[in-house]
């Protein structure tokens, strides 16, 4: 995406809201933007590696008998799994 953004430097609210869409697109867009504390961000390929390692750890527990098959779908596991994500970042286990 391309744009061109003209700004009048006398209309302070139409700067203020210029620069809340550009932080807003960076924040979105530019990987090298960090986001705050309480936002977690990471691409679409990253996100489908976690949902493949989440239903791979949820196998792997079926298999081995830590959790039963009726489990799987359990808010506590899937909570743990995002906790983890959440609290140490994302790292591909696969």
């Amino acid at each position: 995406m391309k744009m061109t953004l003209v700004v009048d430097t006398e209309d302070i609210k139409g700067l203020e809201a210029a620069y809340k869409m550009v932080t807003t697109m960076c924040r979105q867009y530019d990987v090298r933007v960090g986001s705050s504390s309480s936002e977690k961000r990471f691409g679409k390929i990253a996100f489908i590696k976690a949902l493949r390692a989440y239903m791979k750890q949820q196998m792997d527990g079926v298999e081995h008998g830590e959790i039963k098959f009726e489990d799987m779908r359990s808010l506590r596991g899937a909570k743990h799994f995002a906790d983890r994500i959440y609290i140490d970042g994302w790292k591909p286990l696969i």
